[in-house]
This record gives C-alpha cells, structure tokens and sequence, in this order.
C-alpha cells in the first residue's frame, strides 16, 4: 500500500495506464486510521469543503485544483456530498452524516 493518501471529490481514473480499481465504502474513522503515517495530497478544490474535512478528519487539508492521475499502488478517499446543497453557503452546516467517503485502491490491470 502506498505511503500517501489522495483526497478527491469524485473518482477519478487515469485513461493512459489500464487499471483496476478496488472501492469500498468507509466512515469518518476508518479514514482517520488510513490517514496515520501517510502523507496526504489534497485534490479537495472547493475552499468549504477543504476546510469542513479540515476539521472532521482533524488534520491540514489544503485546497488544490491540480489534476490527479492515478497511478497503480495508489490510495485515494473519495469524499462527497450525500444530497446536492440548496445553497453553496449551507457547506458550513455540512456534518460527518452528510459526507459518504469511499476508499480507492488503484491496481494495474
């Protein structure tokens, strides 16, 4: 398993290198356990959103609109809103209930 941990917001695939990918779903405190002793890489592109799992997972996420390419070994967290906000501001009532997080593993085909 690798040493970093991938943050994003949707499941993301890389089309150039041929891939399995494993997934399962996690809560709050499966991801803090796959978080210690990892480096985190933040794909989190949204400030409130950054800033909310700032403070569930308890650790720094900063925001990035970098692209992600997977690249087989990997581990990401998928995390992602249950339902749509009415309004963006309403990010700041978002609780860990309202959150799915699914955990990826990349695999090269």
């Amino acid at each position: 398993m690798s040493e970093k941990l991938v943050l994003l917001n949707a499941l993301v695939t890389n089309p150039y290198i041929p891939m399995l990918l494993k997934t399962r779903p996690a809560s709050i405190d499966e991801v803090k356990e796959l978080m210690r002793g990892k480096s985190i890489e933040s794909y989190i592109g949204h400030e409130a959103t950054a800033r909310v799992l700032s403070h569930l997972l308890e650790a720094d996420v900063p925001v990035s609109r970098a692209m992600y390419k997977p690249l087989p070994g990997d581990t990401a967290v998928v995390v992602k809103l249950k339902k749509r906000l009415e309004k963006p501001e309403d990010v700041k009532n978002v609780s860990v209930d309202d959150l799915e997080f699914i955990i990826v593993e990349y695999y090269r085909a």
